[in-house]
């Protein structure tokens, strides 16, 4: 990689958020949303519907019913799913089962869908990223450009400590394979990341919203979140039909660079160099191979 590739990270989403000028949006929100998208594709979902609030998501599904889809509601306000909705905002509530009745969703969630959103409307490609699917989610947005914006979901509009630890990962990642330009977002939540102790989950924990999970019943989903690298499966918003929806690209549910036992590991592995050339992006990114290091900014 070259010189030329660019980080920046936006802590938070909201109307009145500035978003630069990027080549590939990166869409955070490790609790819950992006979590789900990711699993949504995992188990084998086709499209997924993100819109910005219940009203819209609840119109949609009648849309939809009437071109003849039987489309699956879920998100949540404040945690809980919406009146009439069919699920939540749960990763570990999915099931094939689920899945194999409804091949698409409609979803609407507090943060991360009101992001996606924002970030849609800037014109750029923007994929759906999580603990989860990090890594495989940077490698294709370095097939789609040099400059690389991430955009944290947030809580009420401010920032939130797990998101911008998984933007932290990221930049990591990115700054682990060359000289990349980091903005002063950048480097704050890489020092995040970097600054963590060894278990992830055990430093999500500290965040305000994983601690109001677990107050009203969702420990589970925390767990689940926090299995970085576990998923290669890349979700990419595209435009049909006036409508932002979101695809699988890339990727399955095996593990990015290594395998999981049962339980959530507690500190990140190192990946191997012979996992490195297992890779399924390989041939599309050799030139992210070269030595090189990153620019102290």
């Amino acid at each position: 990689m070259s010189g030329a590739f660019e980080a920046d990270v936006v802590f938070s989403c909201g109307e009145d958020s500035y978003l630069p000028s990027v080549d590939v949006w990166l869409v955070i929100d490790v609790l819950r949303a992006t979590t789900v998208m990711s699993r949504w594709f995992e188990l084998g979902g086709t499209e997924l519907y993100p819109v910005k609030t219940p009203d819209d998501a609840r119109y949609l599904v009648q849309e939809l019913k009437a071109r003849g889809s039987s489309p699956l509601l879920m998100g949540e306000v404040n945690g809980l799913p919406p009146e009439g909705f069919d699920l939540g905002n749960s990763p570990v509530a999915l099931d094939y089962d689920i899945i194999r009745q409804h091949y698409c969703g409609v979803m609407s969630t507090t943060n991360g869908t009101v992001a996606l959103c924002q970030a849609a409307s800037t014109g750029s490609p923007v994929l759906a990223v999580s603990l989860r699917n990090a890594s495989a989610c940077l490698d294709y947005a370095l097939t789609l450009g040099a400059r690389v914006g991430l955009l944290c979901s947030g809580r009420k509009r401010r920032p939130s400590w797990e998101d911008t630890l998984c933007a932290g990962a990221i930049i990591e990642e990115f700054t682990s394979r060359g000289e990349v330009l980091l903005s002063d977002s950048a480097n704050i939540a890489l020092t995040v990341w970097q600054n963590r102790g060894d278990s992830i989950e055990a430093c999500v924990k500290k965040s305000n919203h994983a601690i109001y999970l677990e107050q009203i019943g969702f420990e589970h989903d925390i767990t689940f979140a926090c299995r970085h690298d576990s998923s290669t499966v890349v979700p990419m918003l595209v435009r049909e039909n006036s409508h932002d929806i979101l695809r699988s690209v890339a990727g399955s549910a095996r593990p990015y660079p290594r395998r999981f036992e049962s339980s959530i590991p507690q500190a990140r592995i190192s990946r191997p160099e012979e996992l490195r050339r297992a890779d399924p992006f390989e041939e599309l990114l050799t030139y992210t191979k070269k030595p090189y290091r990153r620019e102290n900014t």
